[in-house]
């Protein structure tokens, strides 16, 4: 139901709310003529009237309004008597009054007096009242009521035309100047929003296009200054909204078409058969006078309010739409600010002004023709802004030409020719991007082949799919080279872009330097693109056009043969390869496999090894490019991980690094794509690594001097003996003969009980009785001569003996071969220690790693092992005096664990090697009691006995002095001990307890390993167990001579004998 206004009650129920307020109000007023006027008391009642006003709105009519503004209308006449704010009171009130009682049934005089007197009262200084000064309260009442003045004025036919009268032209002129000024000058937001919004209810419900062109210069002189951006007066965001749309308002109905104007009702009837102001002449001076007006009011693109930049974008619109004719001279900025301002955003607004602009495009030719030559401009203009140092102004300006050319390409014009010009444009833009002085880092000229070359790249993502832009060098080029990436895509998008491809197709093969990193960034994003997005919407739409698909697929065929010659090709000495082009040619390889799909497991074998090589860089960026294209690799050629991409093609990848190797190139990415490979491919890949094996040695033979080379090949080879021995083939092992050396008992001495010496006496005793004669046995074949005794006797003995001892001869019972992974470590084991003399002792250490790393898994087949043994044994033994502290460590490890894999067939080693273990203990005693600072251990003596066993100790002080120096090396770790020093004697310590663990030892070294190892007996359990296993009493006795046993402690009697009572006698 329709509102139809107040009811009765309600209207009865308002007056008698005002009634008293307005009758006191009328009372106070009038007695403010005479002497008991009280201005505070008035002040109160209409503070009181206006709360009363406000609160009935919904029930005012224009009678209840005529009531209300009888009090304050007397009130008005004696203004000179009352402050301020019962004037500023006054005026609210009457805003209300008009908005919500008078409205459209407001009397044309009064309205003509209430405007007189607001224009009066918003004056900075008005004329005729008591005060000589505003304020802004004061100057915001008034233009609030203007406002409501003219809103209700176009709603009555007798206002509108007595305001659009020659005799209130004055009036009105004064109206609007008073407006402008309050704008300029107040400080107050209100104050300039409430002026700013009287100003628009004058222009578009009063003012008619005769007045507007009147009164054109002055308003658009005075909103100029309120547009201009400045750093002194910040405008608010309201303000400047309205100003605009104000300016809007005011060259629409002065400079637009005459059709525009009559259509929207700007013409008004008495005046529209006399002479207008408008005329060819007033036109031609009206576009020279706005265009520095609007130069300097579009400066607000920049602004930061998204309101003030889509009234901003409306203002332009309509300089294009409709103010094109007059104000042509202001076509191309206006064209300009609004690409300014509707690149790069993705609002309602914008979306808008795109939809505005392409119905202008298609409806007009010569705006079309003016968006081509703006675009050209702006094309040529592009190299010297992208020189400059505003980032902003270059992400702008290719925002403009972005939005410009989706404009055409949208409304389906004609682009061929824009499309070589712009081909050119973005790769000079993307050249001088990439000259740019960027931040030097010092200290990132040269990088160590070795040291950088690790695998950390291989514990991050491993299923990462995503590049990162390949041009970004610092944070600043970022926002340049996405800008322009995406106005690539918008052209690769065209239905005509073939020309902005073919002509940087043309160029790529023949540049070089920057301008081949251009082109190869710009063609490959326009060809991934385009070909993605034509493969999306085919897939959804049989379109039957593949002109464009067949112009970049010929591109994605010139990169990718492009690719794989920068990848493949050899650098030169003296100049470092790109590492730009390289990671685009890797995009250029993930691109292809993404658009063959499994077909190209096909070109595997051309481009898997180049991914692996570059891989292998010492650039972290071109590392984790080279991961995100290998994952690209396994997703389209469905591959369930890398590990299986590459076992899958392990024949083309040991091929490519064979050829390399025996063609003597010795870069260092080379051997490390064998690292690479085995890291990401593990055990399985091991097997096929036989004939690199084989090349790598025989690099190493003919380039042994290089030590860096030797080191980076030895690292390939450990890291294959490292994979090699996690192998589950060596695993599955299982010689029933573990065998040889397992099943021979262990003869560890221990003391003899009274039964076996009977025993023995016993046989001594039958010893000593006469011998019987022995017959010899008969010969069980022909005798033979002297000289027929020789090898074939001797291996026919040799058999014999296998018989005669039981042993098994058919080929049957002999243990399965190993497998290869097997063979491929033990011969690298074996040749390595031909390296073992190297002069670099970081390079010993790393072949003395390699030889501990791959012992355990060779162990496992004894046939192999024990003659491995053999051979590795000399060199081994003879880095125990080597000068590096580390080396000797390490093989004394290495020791350690041979004997805990050889166990007793270590014997007649160790006990050859007896002498240098105890000359190792001696020196590193001595280095570590010199070092504490508590004097030097003095070399000990041989024993007495006359056994060749030679003492480690010299005296109880002697070895006080070392007990006191390791308790310093462990316990103060204030106290500096040399780290190479602790590494020695703990390698020692641990390769003396393994030996005692798994080799039987006589009992004179084992006392001499109770003697060496008694330091750390009580900070170390372990190796006291150990010892304990061996030869408890030997341990206990040694304990008490060193008085580390308070007390004797006594034997526990044997539970047989504990059964019967029997029990140790007490001596007192």
């Amino acid at each position: 139901m329709p509102f139809l206004g107040p009811t009765m009650e309600a209207r009865n129920q308002t007056f008698q709310h005002l009634k008293p307020i307005c009758v006191s109000l009328s009372q106070d007023v009038l007695a403010l003529n005479g002497p008991r006027g009280d201005v505070a008391k008035i002040t109160r009642s209409v503070q009181e009237l206006k709360t009363v006003v406000a609160k009935e709105v919904p029930n005012l009519d224009p009678k209840l309004g005529d009531y209300i503004f009888f009090p304050l209308s007397q009130l008005l006449k004696l203004s000179q008597k009352v402050p301020l704010r019962c004037l500023e009171l006054c005026l609210e009130c009457i805003a209300i009054v008009i908005e919500h009682a008078w409205g459209q049934h407001i009397q044309t005089q009064l309205a003509a007096q209430i405007v007189i007197l607001c224009t009066l009262m918003a004056e900075k200084n008005p004329r005729g009242f008591a005060f000589g000064e505003t304020s802004e309260e004061l100057k915001t009442a008034a233009f609030l009521c203007l406002k409501n003045i003219f809103i209700a004025a176009s709603a009555s036919a007798d206002c509108v035309t007595f305001f659009r009268s020659e005799s209130n032209f004055p009036q009105l002129g004064q109206t609007i100047s008073t407006t402008l000024d309050g704008i300029i000058d107040s400080e107050a937001v209100q104050t300039q929003v409430a002026g700013a919004d009287s100003l628009k209810a004058l222009v578009e419900n009063v003012a008619d296009r005769e007045i507007c062109a009147s009164f054109l210069p002055g308003i658009v002189s005075k909103l100029t200054k309120i547009l201009t951006p400045s750093t002194t007066m910040r405008r608010s965001h309201k303000v400047l909204t309205t100003c605009l749309d104000v300016l809007e308002g005011l060259l629409k109905s002065t400079v637009g078409t005459e059709e525009q104007v009559v259509s929207n009702g700007m013409t008004s009837d008495n005046q529209s058969g006399k002479s207008s102001v408008i005329d060819t002449k007033w036109r031609e001076n009206a576009a020279t006078q706005l265009k520095p007006a609007l130069q300097s009011v579009l400066r607000l693109s920049e602004h930061s309010r998204e309101d003030v930049r889509e009234s901003l974008a409306g203002l332009c619109l309509t300089l294009l739409e409709h103010c094109r004719t007059t104000l042509a001279n202001c076509s191309q900025m206006a064209l300009e600010t609004v690409f300014q301002l509707s690149a790069g955003s993705d609002s309602d607004n914008s979306h808008t002004t795109t939809i505005r602009l392409e119905m202008l495009l298609k409806a007009d030719t010569p705006f079309a023709n003016l968006l081509q030559s703006t675009i050209n401009d702006w094309l040529q203009s592009l190299p010297t802004v992208m020189q400059g140092s505003n980032e902003h102004a270059k992400v702008r300006k290719i925002q403009q030409v972005s939005a410009a050319y989706g404009l055409i390409r949208d409304a389906g014009l004609e682009t061929s020719m824009l499309d070589k010009r712009l081909a050119s444009a973005l790769r000079d833009s993307v050249v001088i991007t990439l000259q740019a002085p960027s931040v030097k880092t010092e200290g990132k000229d040269f990088v160590s082949s070795v040291q950088s070359l690790d695998l950390s790249v291989l514990d991050g993502e491993k299923t990462g799919t995503e590049f990162s832009n390949a041009l970004v060098e610092h944070r600043g080029q970022e926002e340049v080279f996405s800008c322009i990436e995406g106005f690539a895509k918008v052209v690769s998008s065209s239905g005509s872009s073939a020309a902005f491809a073919g002509d940087l197709a043309r160029s790529l093969r023949y540049s070089n330097a920057e301008i081949q990193v251009a082109n190869f960034w710009l063609l490959l994003t326009a060809t991934q693109n385009a070909l993605q997005c034509q493969d999306d919407i085919s897939s959804l739409l049989d379109l039957g056009s593949d002109e464009g698909k067949a112009a970049y697929t010929d591109c994605l065929e010139e990169l990718y043969s492009l690719a794989l010659t920068i990848l493949n090709s050899l650098s030169d000495e003296d100049s470092l390869p790109d590492e730009r082009l390289q990671s685009l040619a890797l995009r250029a390889l993930a691109l292809r496999a993404q658009i063959a799909g499994s077909d190209f497991r096909y070109e595997l074998i051309d481009s898997l090894y180049p991914v692996l090589h570059t891989l292998a860089t010492p650039s972290t960026e071109l590392q984790r490019d080279s991961m995100t294209t290998l994952n690209i690799f396994t997703t389209a050629c469905r591959y369930d991980s890398v590990r299986d991409l590459i076992v899958e093609n392990v024949d083309y990848l040991t091929n490519a690094v064979s050829l390399k190797l025996n063609a003597f190139d010795l870069s260092p990415q080379v051997p490390m794509v064998m690292v690479m490979m085995v890291r990401l491919a593990g055990s399985s890949v091991i097997p096929y690594m036989e004939d690199v094996v084989e090349s790598i040695f025989a690099v190493l033979e003919g380039w042994h001097g290089y030590s860096m080379l030797v080191e980076v090949l030895f690292r390939v080879l450990r890291v294959v003996a490292e994979e090699g021995a996690r192998a589950p083939q060596l695993a599955a092992i299982e010689n029933g003969e573990k065998s040889k050396v397992e099943a021979v008992i262990k003869e560890k001495w221990r003391p003899t009980n009274v039964t076996e010496l009977a025993s023995s006496l016993r046989e001594k005793r039958a010893e000593e009785s006469p011998e019987r004669e022995r017959r010899e046995k008969a010969p069980q074949r022909p005798w033979k001569g002297s000289e027929e005794v020789g090898g074939e006797a001797k291996e026919n003995d040799s058999e014999d003996e296998l018989d005669a001892a039981g042993r098994p001869t058919d080929d049957a019972d002999l243990p399965p071969p190993a497998p290869k992974t097997y063979g491929l470590l033990l011969k690298i084991t074996e040749l390595t220690q031909h390296f073992l003399p190297a002069a670099s002792p970081s390079l010993r250490t790393s072949l003395l790693s390699l030889i501990r790393t791959s012992v355990p898994p060779i162990s496992k087949h004894e046939n192999s092992f024990l003659p491995l043994i053999n051979t590795l044994w000399p060199e081994i033994v003879s880095r125990l005096d080597d000068s590096e502290p580390q080396v000797q460590a390490s093989a004394l490890d290495i020791i350690s664990v041979l004997c805990e894999h050889a166990g007793d067939f270590m014997r007649t080693r160790i006990i050859e090697l007896w002498p240098g273990l105890a000359e190792v203990y001696r020196r590193t005693a001595r280095d570590i009691v010199s070092n504490s600072g508590s004097g030097k251990v003095d070399d000990p003596k041989k024993r007495s006995s006359g056994r060749e066993i030679i003492s480690v100790t010299a005296g109880r002080s002697c070895t006080s002095t070392f007990d006191r120096a390791l308790r310093t090396m462990y316990d103060s770790p204030t106290h500096y001990i040399d780290t190479s020093m602790r590494l020695v004697w703990n390698a020692f310590v641990e390769a003396l307890t393994t030996v005692i663990k798994h080799v039987p030892l006589s009992p004179e070294l084992f006392d001499d390993a109770l003697e060496m190892l008694a330091p750390v007996l009580d900070s170390r359990p372990d190796i006291r167990k150990a010892l304990e296993d061996e030869n408890a009493d030997a341990v206990w006795l040694l304990l008490t001579k060193r008085g580390r046993l308070t007390s004797l402690e006594c034997p526990e009697m044997p539970e047989a004998l504990s059964s019967k009572g029997i029990v140790w006698p007490i001596v007192a």
